[in-house]
């Protein structure tokens, strides 16, 4: 600062700005001559212009260093709140060269029994200090870090330079020591920033204060890839030279230290082809030649070889031998659930731990870790059994792919994954697409439990017998949105359980856009049952995507999708009182020492009402009993569930439980193509598995609730049931049903009402467009006989004609019905004739009726044809709606 300070004082000192003038003392003025002086700012002006100067210099001096000391503080505060708390790194943490083994519960005795050993991807044997030919540490030292054994981890004369690069915008990746490079290759810490850069000097400070050279050199040498999948200087010499690393001469062990600037370029077996300086193109022994070359010039030059040695090792052919090496033998495949539990491990590990994906693999293959898992080894078997064969699941799309299916089964109260299957048929190599796990599908109505019914019943907004009307929420090119599949395409007047039972559209449309908000079922499946959903996504052609919508929650088409795990965690709430359990596939993961590295021990969340669950198992059971999942009924236990289709049939699903389990799985084909079956694939999948699993098990109902309240209510107002909900034309409307108090209808039915009771006659049916009788009469004119009078009760109530769609229960309305007017049959008054005497002579002759009318006793009475209010037989329901969408 003081050199700043004179720098600016010689500044002033040495301007060529003329002289403060003063006015003079000693000669006297007349007026004129006061008058006839030049203006007093004029000779001011430099003054000012001085003065201006140096308050900006002085201004911008001052910002500078208060600047700088702010810079300075933050910085202090940076590195002791973020770069000293990651500094300490300590070797004991770092277990090499031992396997890691999973274990499993025995469900009969309760001991761990080891269920697999990992291998590692790469080949490693730890070589001690000792067997390490001084050789080869000189050229380690010779090469990568000539001041190793006089700094104290940082060279500062690389680091200077390295710091002067990242200011000027150059590389700020040199300058690394053998100590910094350990501890890079130990954390997989190797980000290109200033804040791996300072915490790397740091750690290589406090490293080289607690752990001697030796051991540093040591710990380098083992863990230094080498290309040919070797870590370490121990398979490399195995691998390359076929020997020990103890039996390695000079120029064996220059060739070696070689390798590590750049496996890819360097390594003997490598198959890259670079060309030189020359242009001549090289394969990699001519470059590893080149570069041993290199390490030997600087060992020479260093005076760690004598000339003589050095010209020797020049000269001498290398030969390389393609020794054993265990990470180039067959690896073991390990099954579905194996390497989920990897999965899950190793991303606990890296988030936990702040470890590099290359520290973590390390730990897992050769750190010597006891990883405990929650795999059932029964149930596991019998997913397995039932995906390796075709013949469960034989199908074949258009262009000739086999459909593919996945499963995640989780026990209901803990959360434990027992059973886990990526893919159908037999596993015979690791790192598969795992559409259990991670692959992403459509889920389609299977998500409606979730993003629809139970938001709707949480929030108050609806009961299982609230009535919705199944008809198009809006008009869409005049033939309505949405739609259903089957026969009938709408229903009309429709309760929710009947809505959710054969999963139609429309009433998970209006729950969804009139009663929970999009954005309320968005948060609802995110934060209550922690499926990732998509706010906003813009997709490469510039398509703007999200799930707040109405269409991706109420039918399941989602941006991005989900998985069976997914779906099996969440639908296990309901099994479960409302209580959310995390799935695990593991409860704990252990150094060699039994230090415990990794706790997961079970977490539960409440996230919906007791109520809700009940509500929730009493309609989902309904969709295995009587709905679109009846092929996933179990003869032998309790099941819920529900179904789900994706537009052009591309996914299949089925999500059910039991009092025990809980299960998910999907069918479909790895692109999309349209699945053409006989039924529904997931759910007959879903039966053959789980009637295995739950044999031999108790067969339970699922949890009951106190408060619940038995009511009969009408079908079409989901009110409280009177007399005029049995006089409907399709029979009596009246339910019962069972729900809490809050849920008991407060008031009577208001579609049948004394104001919508009518007269109809029988005699004048109302045919439909294919000629058939609809169960419906003209309305009984003045001149209709009383005995052919029928008194009925029809649905009152308006409906928006929504493009060209109608509805089943359209026609049974007062007001429709009224539209065909009265009776077509007696219309005047009947005159009786007088009746021709009976032949005497005819014994057979019935005698004539007074009333001028006859009767064929072998005719069948018309449906609903009795008076004084009975009730009609019940018109047959048409066939329950496919599920879709």
């Amino acid at each position: 600062m003081s050199d700043q300070y004179h720098s600016d004082r010689s500044l002033y000192e040495n301007s060529d700005y003329p002289p403060r003038r003063h006015p003079s003392r000693e000669a006297e003025h007349t007026h004129e001559d006061r008058r006839a002086a030049p203006r007093r700012s004029r000779s001011r002006r430099p003054r000012r212009e001085h003065g201006r100067l140096s308050f900006i210099l002085g201004t911008l001096l001052l910002v500078f260093l208060c600047t700088g000391a702010i810079l300075c503080c933050f910085a202090a505060v940076y590195v002791k709140t973020v770069i000293f708390p990651m500094a300490d790194l300590s070797l004991d943490d770092f277990t090499l060269g031992q396997n890691s083994v999973m274990y499993y519960t025995d469900p009969d005795t309760g001991e761990d029994k080891e269920l697999v050993t990992l291998l590692s991807d790469t080949s490693s044997i730890w070589v001690d200090y000792d067997d390490i030919p001084q050789d080869l540490i000189n050229a380690a030292v010779a090469i990568e870090d000539k001041r190793f054994w006089d700094h104290s981890g940082v060279d500062w004369r690389r680091t200077s330079k390295a710091v002067l690069d990242m200011f000027t915008g150059g590389d700020i990746s040199g300058g690394s020591t053998i100590t910094q490079q350990l501890i890079k290759n130990l954390t997989g810490y190797n980000e290109t920033t200033v804040k791996r850069k300072v915490t790397e000097i740091v750690r290589a400070l406090r490293f080289t204060q607690n752990n001697s050279k030796e051991d540093t050199i040591t710990w380098y040498l083992n863990v230094i890839p080498l290309g040919s999948r070797c870590e370490g200087v121990g398979s490399a010499a195995y691998t390359y030279f076929g020997k020990s690393v103890s039996e390695l001469d000079l120029a064996e062990c220059a060739s070696l230290i070689s390798i590590t600037n750049n496996p890819s370029r360097y390594g003997p077996y490598s198959l890259a082809r670079v060309k030189n300086k020359e242009g001549e193109v090289w394969d990699a022994k001519q470059w590893n030649k080149w570069r041993q070359e290199n390490v030997l010039d600087q060992m020479l030059a260093q005076g760690m070889i004598t000339q003589a040695e050095h010209d020797q090792a020049v000269a001498e052919e290398l030969v390389f031998v393609r020794g054993e090496n265990a990470a180039s033998s067959e690896q073991e495949v390990y099954s579905w659930y194996e390497e989920t539990v990897l999965s899950d491990v190793k991303q606990d590990l890296k988030e936990k731990y702040d470890l590099s994906d290359k520290r973590v693999a390390q730990l897992l293959s050769r750190g010597g870790l006891r990883i405990y898992t929650c795999i059932d080894p029964k149930i596991q078997a019998i997913a397995e059994e039932v995906y390796s064969n075709r013949a469960n699941l034989n199908y074949t799309s258009a262009r000739g792919n086999a459909m593919q299916s996945s499963i995640t089964i989780v026990d209901n109260s803990t959360g434990d994954v027992v059973a886990i299957v990526g893919q159908f048929g037999e596993k015979t190599q690791n790192l598969l697409n795992n559409y259990a796990n991670t692959a992403q599908r459509q889920p389609g109505s299977s998500l409606k439990p979730l993003s629809v019914y139970s938001p709707a019943i949480e929030l108050g907004k609806v009961s299982p017998i609230s009535v919705v009307d199944d008809y198009p929420y809006n008009d869409s090119n005049g033939t309505g949105w949405p739609i259903n599949s089957g026969a009938a395409r709408y229903k009309g007047l429709t309760t929710v359980r009947s809505g959710l039972t054969h999963s139609v559209n429309t009433i998970a449309v209006r729950l969804l856009a009139d009663m929970v908000t999009p954005q309320e079922s968005f948060n609802f499946v995110q934060n209550r049952y922690h499926i990732d959903l998509v706010d906003s996504m813009i997709s490469k052609n510039g398509k703007v995507s999200s799930d707040i919508d109405v269409a991706p929650l109420a039918m399941g088409g989602l941006t991005k999708g989900v998985c069976t795990r997914d779906m099996a965690e969440a639908f296990a709430t309901f099994p479960n009182k409302g209580v959310y359990t995390y799935s695990r596939t593991y409860t704990r993961v252990e150094d060699s020492t039994g230090k415990v590295l990794l706790d997961n021990s079970t977490v539960h969340e409440p996230v919906i009402k007791e109520s809700t669950a009940y509500y929730m198992n009493s309609m989902l059971r309904d969709v295995v009993t009587s709905g679109t999942g009846y092929e996933a009924a179990l003869s032998n236990m309790t099941a819920a569930g529900k179904t789900g289709t994706t537009s052009q049939n591309y996914d299949r699903w089925f999500v059910g439980y039991t009092p025990y389990y809980t299960a998910a799985v999907w069918t479909g084909y790895d692109q999309n193509e349209k699945m053409r079956t006989s039924g529904n694939p997931a759910a007959q999948l879903w039966k053959k598995v789980m009637s295995q699993v739950h044999q031999g098990l108790e067969n339970k109902s699922f949890f009951s609730a106190n408060g619940l309240k038995s009511v009969q209510y009408c079908l079409d107002s989901g009110m409280l049931a009177t007399e005029y909900c049995a006089m409907d034309p399709r029979g009596s409307r009246a339910a019962s049903d069972s729900v809490f108090q809050s849920d008991v209808p407060t008031g009577a039915c208001t579609i049948h009402t004394a104001d919508s009771v009518v007269r109809m006659c029988k005699d004048s049916p109302i045919l439909g467009s294919n000629g058939n009788p609809t169960g419906l009469y003209h309305l009984a004119g003045e001149y209709c006989p009383e005995e052919s009078i029928i008194t009925m009760c029809l649905p009152d109530y308006d409906r928006k004609q929504i493009g060209t769609a109608t509805a089943n229960d359209n026609m049974y309305r007062k007001s429709v019905v009224e539209s065909y007017g009265s009776c077509e049959v007696h219309t005047s008054s009947t005159v009786v004739p007088d009746p021709a005497p009976a032949d005497p002579e005819d014994p057979d002759e019935p005698a004539p009726d007074p009333s001028g009318s006859s009767t064929d006793p072998a005719a069948p009475s018309e449906p609903g044809g009795n008076t004084g209010g009975q009730t009609q037989p019940t018109t047959p329901e048409p066939p329950p709606s496919q599920d879709i969408g």
